[in-house]
């Protein structure tokens, strides 16, 4: 497997080449300043989709699937295509800690949980005492997705211990670069040829490894106006723009696909670059690499069933959520109604939400057997594996495989760390963009339910086209209309009055609202039946690449799947495939036509990190 192997590469590197790291301390990490602080309130909402309540899932599943015997290290895999399942292999959990770490972080501030919280310190003390924090030179990967992780953590709970250890992290990574002719980059080595069953090849490694440093690094700079960091990362950027990774399987004679980030290879590892870029894009306020982006988007849209987020694995459909959002944010497109529908869609399928209903897809799987997949041998290894209540403590963690769009395959039943530590970060950002409130001035960006310091939304999508929107403190507002919805059939009232409003493009405005006001907006749901064609087949093990190697070749009848939808929301979906497996969209109550509602607690956390 490709996890198994990136693991052991980036592994071997560290025994020869570790740098010694400022020793961190347990003054970096108080546990008092990881308790929920926020507002809570009960009240009763709409049951539909809500991004708080799969946090709380998120929480549970973060802090039950660590390795207690060892530091609260996260295990790299669990098999439920086994009876009775396992978790394994830590040698991928370790290089992943600091995502896990971070979506610990970012969930509790969606959700304010208190399960587990004791273990939120314990994992982030043996992240920081772990090897992986030291330096290596060409595969800074482990130690830049700790440093997100704790910038976060910073942000929550300023520290001057965190500060220094953040900081010495950032000077390691300017430390080992090799830079010459103003580019800088970590790593050199050969495309990879090998002809997977995931179908990673290419240049993924250079272009992932330079992303991911990217990320953290900006954001670092931009947070302490640090001009010669963000120096340093431009020379990143230079290297990374490099036409050498961007050309596509094939182009029409007249385009010049390099200049569009057309790509060819590991598409997670191209969005992660993608990622980098849009930073520091960003924070120099380059339109250029800014378009650049967008068009490595837009290609990247081609692939898989994008109207559904469906992209070959779980990390790329976290990170399509992050690049559609970012896009949308700064500017650059507007892509709300791509990120509604990725998140309604397979970002909420790929998380594992019901214990009995995956239980009942264990109880198919092979008996006495770690899985079809696993490449381990020998004993099972009581200290590094672990068959202990392992259904249980994965629920709110994310499945790997967003390759089969109706059941995910015996041979596909199991996941990977890596996606999880994307998807749930993915979740926050849409979360925290559903809303956001500046002088005075709240604007609504996704129908769907959030609690926030201005006002809260109340969606009663997909079972009816109404929204309330309840105001604490905004003066204005606008509310963003998907594109299925038929703008002169909206209607919108305050308090039961007609509302005064006007149209800004896909926004409705309201310019003036009180506190204590209730705004309802409602409108025709609209239902299509569309179909899309899918060339990968449910045969396969999941593709992370827009080329899935020299081998493979395209079904010559290809599926055609009908799928039925209540505006963004995929409620039917055929023909499906038979087999062992875990079934997914069986979503027959969102055919209803009047949501149901439930009584919940709802949480305002009083920072929200940047991320």
């Amino acid at each position: 497997m490709r996890r198994l192997f990136f693991s052991q590469l980036l592994f071997l590197p560290f025994l020869a080449l570790a740098v010694a790291q400022t020793s961190p301390s347990d003054s970096a990490i108080h546990a008092e300043h990881l308790q929920p602080a926020g507002e809570r309130y009960e009240v009763e909402v709409p049951d539909t989709l809500d991004l708080a309540e799969r946090a709380r899932l998120a929480v549970h599943g973060l802090t039950s699937f660590l390795n207690a015997g060892a530091g609260y290290a996260p295990y790299g895999h669990t098999y439920f295509n086994a009876n009775p399942p396992y978790l394994s292999d830590m040698a991928g959990g370790p290089p992943n800690w600091g995502k896990i770490a971070d979506s610990l972080l970012l969930a509790r501030v969606m959700c304010g949980s208190e399960e587990n919280l004791d273990v939120d310190a314990k994992t982030l003390r043996g992240m920081l005492a772990s090897p992986w924090m030291n330096m290596n030179p060409v595969a800074p990967t482990p130690l830049s997705v700790a440093m997100q992780a704790l910038m976060n953590l910073n942000q929550l709970a300023p520290n001057s211990n965190l500060r220094d250890i953040i900081a010495g992290i950032q000077a390691k990574h300017i430390e080992v670069a090799k830079q010459e002719g103003g580019k800088a980059w970590y790593n050199d080595s050969p495309p990879d040829t090998n002809a997977t069953a995931l179908g990673v090849n290419g240049y993924w490694l250079r272009v992932f490894i330079q992303g991911r440093a990217m990320r953290v690094l900006t954001r670092w700079s931009a947070l302490n106006n640090d001009t010669e960091g963000l120096a340093f990362t431009g020379r990143l950027a230079e290297y990374l723009v490099d036409p050498l990774f961007w050309q596509g399987e094939v182009e029409p004679k007249v385009v010049a696909g390099a200049d569009h980030a057309h790509f060819n290879g590991h598409h997670h590892s191209y969005t992660q670059a993608l990622l980098g870029l849009l930073a520091y894009a960003n924070a120099v306020n380059d339109a250029r690499l800014r378009e650049f982006v967008r068009a490595g988007y837009e290609y990247m849209r081609c692939l898989g069933i994008a109207r559904i987020g469906l992209f070959g694995e779980g990390c790329t459909t976290g990170d399509m959520v992050q690049l559609a959002t970012q896009l949308s944010l700064c500017g650059a497109g507007d892509y709300w109604d791509d990120v509604d529908q990725y998140v309604r869609n397979h970002l909420a399928e790929l998380q594992i939400t019901d214990a009995a209903r995956l239980r009942a897809a264990v109880e198919q799987m092979p008996r006495d057997t770690r899985g079809k997949n696993d490449t381990t041998q020998g004993p099972f290894d009581t200290q590094n594996e672990s068959r202990d209540n392992v259904v249980e403590r994965n629920v709110g963690v994310f499945f790997s495989d967003s390759t089969h769009p109706t059941l995910i395959p015996e041979h596909c039943l199991l996941y990977t760390i890596c996606c999880t530590g994307n998807c749930t970060p993915a979740m926050y950002l849409a979360w925290k963009s559903i809303v956001s409130c500046e002088n005075g001035h709240a604007q609504v960006n996704l129908l769907l339910n959030r609690a926030s310091a201005w006002l809260d939304v109340d969606s009663y999508l997909p079972f009816e086209g109404k929204v309330v929107v309840r105001n604490k403190t905004a003066q204005s507002l606008s509310v963003r209309m998907p594109g299925w919805v038929h703008t002169p059939s909206v209607k919108a009232d305050i308090n039961g009055a007609a509302a005064s409003t006007h149209w800004l493009g896909r926004y409705l405005v309201f310019p003036a609202i009180q506190a204590g006001d209730t705004i309802t907006i409602s409108f025709p749901v609209a239902g299509s039946e569309e179909r899309y064609t899918l060339k990968w087949r449910q045969s396969e093990f999941w593709k992370e690449s827009t080329n899935p190697g020299p081998a493979w070749e395209a079904d010559p009848e290809p599926l055609v799947l009908t799928c039925r939808f209540r505006g963004n929301t995929l409620v039917e979906i055929s023909p499906r495939a038979a087999g062992p497996g875990l079934p997914l969209y069986q979503r027959e109550e969102m055919t209803a036509t009047a949501a149901p509602m439930k009584k919940v607690t709802r949480y305002i956390a009083p920072l929200l990190p940047d991320w």
